[in-house]
């Protein structure tokens, strides 16, 4: 076999041509996030010199575009990406709030849930400050901590003041300024409705959950359908961890992809048409964003659940690399620190791994007599652990040695508690917390404890095994070790295969 039929049989053919302009954004946004600042300037003139030259090229004819195409289209997005972030940092270095040393009073709106740090008592937030002192500014984005006491149960949307302490903030961050809280919050006027509404959506999923179910389940209910993890035992977080079922308990672009495809099937089997089918699927997307939180972390996952979506049906695999390649462009110009972000990076491999496999690996499970819907879960799967566990072990220096085991042992189960999960959550805040609409939510919730005892036992047995991760090396070397496991792996399989079928 050829080394072109290998390639061919690995990388399946699809419209690779976003790939460069994506590739071309994240780079040069990480070299001007984490290098010295005065880096853009040097991007910008060759970015733009390399493209003049080109253009010379072309119109004298001492080459075609076809030659020059793919480094007009890297040089022009690199100018793009450099100028986008010239322009945001001059705009933070121009900011009143950056120049202030000490003590400062400000007017702010959190911009997302706060995050406990580590074991501390203290939580931190991001925030838009819009005055100082009294005195009206352009919004700022800003990272704010504090006594947890105080700052853990703020809304998304609240207006508040207080007093802070301003320090500059570190490298690879597009904030104007860290801030440490020295007096409490004042609360200014209420969140906008829809904040309000989805706080107590995610209030009400948490009171019927703790009536229905036991104290370990009631807690990882609403982390698995809203990403509330606040209820979540200590246990169960190093459990989920340990087993490499983390990521069920943040949104992903699965929760996404599970909830917008399950609302979009339902409208098809009434026998909508394809645009109302279309718009039914943004209002879905968009009411799961306001109920989850519209932190960019969830915007990305929501565009990348769209992507995913076109990864179950064949025939849109050629137009969900393309609209994968946009995503990454998008969120990259919009929101510069995702190209640091771990979870960033682990979507897009697992979105594009999805993508380009998931089908090819779908086909042939049913080709070995899986059932269809069986051979669906378990492709996805058994894709998105293989292709990203390279990159966790870069971040983490660890591989999880049960986590495709535990992956594919959770995988048909997710859906059912995505979607039923989902559902009695919007049911459970009609009328009051006794009423028709949380009796019958208590219903569907109560339904799904057998899902929920089967995940949290899987958690448990797998990672509390002491071989369930071994350490590896942090880092590109980490991640060449993993990827070779797992190459090495699937060999030994297909060729084990192989060998029992000619017998």
């Amino acid at each position: 076999m050829t080394a072109g039929r290998v390639a061919r049989s690995v990388v399946p053919s699809g419209d690779y041509r976003l790939v460069v302009p994506g590739a071309s954004t994240w780079t040069v946004t990480l070299l001007i996030l984490f290098g010295p600042r005065a880096v853009v300037w040097p991007v910008l003139v060759v970015g733009v010199l390399v493209c003049a030259a080109c253009a010379l090229a072309v119109r004298r004819a001492w080459v075609t575009w076809a030659t020059v195409s793919l480094v007009v289209v890297a040089a022009a997005m690199a100018t793009v990406t450099a100028g986008a972030l010239a322009m945001r940092l001059q705009a933070a270095t121009a900011h009143p709030l950056s120049g202030i040393e000490g003590k400062v009073r400000i007017s702010a709106v959190v911009g997302d849930d706060a995050i406990i740090m580590g074991s501390s008592a203290r939580v931190r937030v991001r925030v838009d400050v819009c005055e100082l002192s009294g005195r009206a500014v352009a919004p700022a984005s800003a990272e704010l901590t504090g006594p947890a006491a105080s700052w853990s149960e703020l809304s998304v949307g609240q207006s508040f003041s207080t007093v802070v302490r301003v320090s500059p903030p570190r490298r690879g961050e597009m904030l104007v300024a860290r801030l440490s809280a020295v007096a409490e919050p004042r609360l200014l006027g209420r969140p906008p409705p829809h904040q309000r509404l989805a706080t107590f959506i995610r209030a009400r999923l948490q009171q019927i959950s703790a009536r229905a179910l036991g104290v370990e389940a009631a807690g990882l209910l609403p982390g698995l359908v809203l990403g509330d993890t606040s209820g979540l035992g200590t246990e169960v977080r190093s459990d989920f961890r340990a087993a490499g079922l983390t990521h069920l308990v943040a949104v992903s672009g699965a929760n996404f992809a599970i909830v917008c495809g399950a609302a979009v099937l339902a409208v098809r089997m009434l026998g909508a048409s394809p645009g109302v089918t279309a718009v039914v699927g943004a209002i879905v997307v968009v009411a799961f964003v306001i109920l989850v939180r519209p932190s960019p972390s969830v915007l990305r996952a929501a565009m990348m659940g769209l992507i995913g979506l076109l990864a179950l049906i064949r025939s849109r695999r050629a137009q969900a690399l393309p609209a994968l390649g946009t995503a990454v462009v998008l969120g990259l110009l919009w929101w510069p620190e995702l190209a640091a972000d771990p979870g960033f990076a682990l979507s897009v491999i697992a979105t594009a791994g999805l993508v380009l496999w998931s089908a090819p690996v779908r086909d042939r499970l049913r080709r070995w007599r899986v059932p269809a819907g069986v051979a669906e879960l378990l492709a996805m799967a058994l894709v998105a652990q293989l292709v990203t566990a390279p990159v966790v072990a870069m971040i983490g220096g660890r591989f999880s040695v049960v986590g495709l085991a535990a992956n594919v042992a959770v995988a048909p189960i997710v859906g059912v508690i995505a979607i039923i999960g989902t559902g009695a959550a919007v049911l459970g805040a009609m009328g009051g917390p006794n009423g028709p609409g949380a009796v019958c939510a208590e219903l569907m919730i109560r339904a799904l404890a057998p899902e929920l005892w089967w995940m949290l036992s899987c958690a448990r047995v797998l990672g509390r095994l002491s071989w369930a991760a071994i350490e590896v090396p942090s880092g590109v070397l980490g991640a060449v070790i993993v990827a070779l496991m797992t190459v090495c792996a699937l060999g030994a399989l297909r060729a084990v295969w192989q060998h029992c079928r000619r017998e």
